[in-house]
């Protein structure tokens, strides 16, 4: 009886270190996966859209969150600032995509107040006439960002 004992509890003992390594390699493989995905982000618009489309797809993993949204802040403000595709389709379509993200509650924990505060100024800088790169975005979509950044950065409602 005793060696039976010990041979189901070897075997348990192996069945759970098994799952443990194969736990650790999926994840291993699945953080390698979204990293590689991400190289997309850096691109053009086209590897943008993929990008961005690992990010929401990877997004219920809080793990990678953090580095999601500060990836996604950058975008936005190259957008903002610096894209020279005007008013491009697909990038306006991206920009959406990112701030629609960004914008929900579950990126205020994975996000710092300065983050919000650079967008916030970038938001604005995209509502000047006088701008010299960046997208152009719609008046009243500018406005609602830079109301809702508003309350994520501290900031008071302007009247």
């Amino acid at each position: 009886m005793e060696q039976s004992t010990a041979t189901v509890l070897g075997a348990l003992v192996g069945f759970i270190g098994g799952l443990v390594i194969a736990r650790s390699t999926y994840q291993q493989k699945s953080d390698e996966l979204f990293f590689k995905a991400l190289d997309f982000l850096g691109g053009g618009s086209q590897k943008r859209n993929l990008g961005i489309a690992a990010i929401e797809l990877y997004w219920a993993s809080k793990r990678h969150r953090p580095v999601s949204v500060s990836l996604l802040v950058g975008s936005a403000l190259y957008l903002l600032y610096e894209s020279k595709q005007e008013d491009a389709a697909h990038e306006l379509h991206n920009l959406d995509r990112i701030m629609t993200r960004l914008l929900r509650d579950e990126s205020r924990a994975f996000s710092t107040k300065s983050q919000y505060e650079r967008l916030l100024a970038g938001v604005r800088y995209a509502q000047q006439p006088s701008r010299t790169g960046g997208l152009a975005i719609p008046g009243q979509k500018l406005q609602e960002w830079d109301r809702r950044l508003q309350a994520l950065a501290g900031e008071k409602p302007e009247a």
